[in-house]
């Protein structure tokens, strides 16, 4: 190959905008480029003559080692998103292909690793996957995620034969609350009845908002009246204390239904309902309580 013909691959090696990344057989960086620079924060001086793991999130380098080598010895060449470490020790995400650089014999003596950030990407999907399984006021699950779960446990049923139990929680006068203060401090109220059922289960349990002012309360291995009752009493109790809001302080009251798997329905759906009847009709037995 000429020697202008060389220069010319060298400038290019350091002007793509991807992180390209050379490693002798043992691992450790021979050469470096501009763009892996840009990516990781270390200058050529300091990245050359490091172990090439100073770029991996330590507990991911064990199985990126074992998948490029699996990969190469049967495919040559090796492709993935993994974790990326930087020298400030943010983590981000990579779109990489290392190719093996062999020799006359095609003995593998390095490594050419061609990185591209995918950080805003991941970003971006992790925050729409949130969003689907998430209720956005409050940051818990959603009915979605609820009846993923439950359905889970149905599934299970037949092999560990673990039964649980579902609370239906809705707030007694809570358009009274949205109709005096607004619909921002009625939304303000949610985010702490939210965090006070969230602070106060175990954390096998979980809580949704399934909409409105309603949330249900998924209880693993709880199926006795006692057990339930119990767990009902307590979050009461905790949810009866004063919210101080913007200078006000509202106290709140909850009617909790419950049902139990297999004893109050086989499916998401059976459950639910009669969860939400015990509801209503404990919301009942508190109107007729007032004056």
């Amino acid at each position: 190959m000429k020697a202008n013909q060389l220069l010319l691959r060298a400038k290019a090696f350091d002007h793509l905008f991807d992180a390209v990344v050379v490693t002798d057989a043992q691992g450790i960086i021979t050469d470096w480029n501009s763009g892996s620079e840009a990516l990781y924060g270390y200058t050529e001086t300091e990245a050359v003559g490091q172990p090439v793991n100073i770029l991996h999130v330590p507990e991911d380098t064990d199985h990126i080692t074992s998948e490029v080598l699996a990969a190469v010895a049967s495919d040559g060449k090796w492709t993935g998103e993994v974790r990326m470490l930087r020298k400030d020790g943010s983590i981000g995400w990579i779109e990489s292909m290392c190719i093996p650089i062999l020799d006359d014999d095609q003995q593998m003596i390095g490594a050419l690793g061609i990185n591209r950030d995918i950080s805003q990407r991941m970003y971006e999907t992790e925050q729409l996957r949130f969003q689907a399984r998430f209720d956005q006021l409050t940051q818990i699950p959603n009915r979605y995620s609820l009846i993923d779960r439950i359905d889970h446990l149905i599934d299970q049923y037949d092999r560990n034969e673990n039964a649980f139990s579902l609370l239906f929680f809705d707030l007694d006068n809570f358009k009274k609350i949205n109709d005096t203060y607004g619909h921002s401090f009625g939304d303000l109220v949610l985010k702490e009845v939210a965090t006070r059922i969230a602070s106060n289960i175990r954390k096998s349990d979980m809580v949704a908002r399934i909409g409105g002012d309603e949330f249900i309360l998924l209880l693993e291995n709880t199926h006795t009246k006692l057990d339930i009752e119990t767990t009902i009493k307590n979050l009461s109790h905790e949810l009866k204390k004063d919210i101080p809001i913007n200078g006000n302080t509202i106290n709140i009251q909850c009617s909790i239904g419950y049902s139990t798997f297999p004893t109050n329905g086989i499916t998401c759906d059976e459950l639910l309902a009669h969860a939400d009847k015990g509801m209503y009709q404990e919301k009942k037995q508190h109107k007729t309580k007032q004056p």
